[in-house]
């Protein structure tokens, strides 16, 4: 999930204003709509919605509707998130809302990612549609039969991961789009997915569940997908100075091999079929979402847990990931990622509201999977 918004702070302005779609004297003047009942102290703003915070100056009753009958006449639905500790009030714009919009974009890329996943998995099993494109219209159903039981396993991870952060988006009532797939010709067949946040989040709270929500509806779909990949696949002898590619074993992988097939003979692998290569995929996939840098999940969830601390942590493991880049050359470009999303993550509205117990278990659990599912070198040959 990534933030768009810039920060402008304006010197002579009576509040800190975080984002510069909407003009400064508009919210100049909704702020002095405020005026006896709150000062205004920070303004969240985007094309979609506006976000203010502010510090009450008078308790009274019906305080939440009074406040929102004062700002009902600025072409926005006004709505009251918060009186305590400050005052947080979300504005969203009459004429968005009232948009119907067919997401042609959304629908074009999950088309694409379907069938530059269906190419990839029938690669993995010998069909190289991609070298010999006319295969495509000569042969369609022997590409879709071959390629299909991966893409479906690998595009169920990359839905529930998604739709794990757009349900609990909905559910806290922020603003976000639905999934964008990337389509990619690469050996998975795509880049993956992302969900855009149009909104700021309110407290860390609200930012911990919709991170978290993402990577564990993933995993565990990845875990499904790994165990029935697992199964049908074969254990075989390494022939003597055989050459090839190699998956990196993360721990809950390694786990799943000796469950399911039991320890494996000395001088013999398990050669994974298409399924469990998509349950790998699944399982690196969640491992880099995890990483505490910025706008990666794991960032969101390192903030919620550890509020500015998160920095430190981001720092450490770029470092980490200029060193394991001499293992794996993939992680320089990760690392360069991470320079591209920022590494410290920005605040909440509300970082003073704490996230409580049930919710650390929850970040420490996301942490324990990022653990189990780390590979130092996810591909070697």
């Amino acid at each position: 999930m990534s933030d768009t918004r810039t920060n402008n702070y304006n010197a002579g302005a009576r509040f800190w204003n975080r984002g510069a779609d909407i003009p400064h004297e508009l919210i100049e003047q909704m702020a002095g709509a405020l005026e006896g009942l709150a000062d205004v102290t920070a303004v969240f703003s985007s094309r979609r919605e506006i976000l203010l915070k502010g510090v009450p100056v008078i308790r009274l009753l019906g305080m939440k509707e009074t406040i929102e009958s004062r700002l009902s006449n600025f072409g926005y639905r006004a709505e009251v998130l918060a009186t305590e500790p400050a005052l947080v009030v979300r504005l969203r714009s009459l004429a968005v809302t009232r948009e119907k919009v067919i997401p042609w974009v959304n629908i074009v890329l999950f088309s694409l990612t379907v069938m530059s996943t269906l190419l990839a998995g029938a690669f993995w099993q010998g069909i190289d549609a991609i070298s010999n494109p006319a295969m495509i219209l000569s042969n369609p159903w022997l590409i879709f039969s071959a390629g299909f039981p991966f893409s479906i396993s690998l595009l169920s991870i990359l839905l529930f991961h998604e739709f794990g952060h757009y349900t609990a988006s909905r559910i806290h009532k922020v603003n976000v789009s639905l999934p964008y797939f990337i389509p990619a010709p690469t050996i998975i067949g795509t880049f993956g997915a992302f969900i855009r946040s149009k909104s700021a989040f309110v407290n860390r709270r609200q930012l911990l569940d919709i991170a978290a929500a993402g990577p564990l509806a993933g995993v565990v779909v990845a875990i499904i997908v790994l165990i029935v990949g697992t199964y049908g696949s074969t254990v075989q002898r390494i022939p003597e100075g055989a050459a090839g590619m190699y998956f990196g074993e993360s721990l809950l992988h390694s786990i799943i091999i000796y469950v399911v097939k039991g320890p494996l003979p000395q001088g013999q692998t398990l050669v994974i079929n298409s399924i469990a290569f998509a349950g790998w995929v699944g399982l690196l996939v969640t491992m880099l979402n995890l990483l505490p840098i910025g706008q990666l999940d794991g960032g969101h969830i390192m903030y919620a847990l550890f509020g500015r601390k998160q920095a430190i942590l981001a720092y450490a493991a770029m470092v980490g990931l200029l060193v394991l880049s001499f293992w794996w050359s993939g992680w320089a470009f990760w690392l360069f990622i991470t320079l591209v999303l920022r590494p410290a993550h920005p605040p909440t509205l509300m970082d003073e509201v704490p996230i409580g117990s049930w919710r650390k278990l929850v970040g420490y659990l996301s942490i324990a999977v990022f653990i189990i599912c780390f590979m130092p070198a996810p591909i070697s040959y």
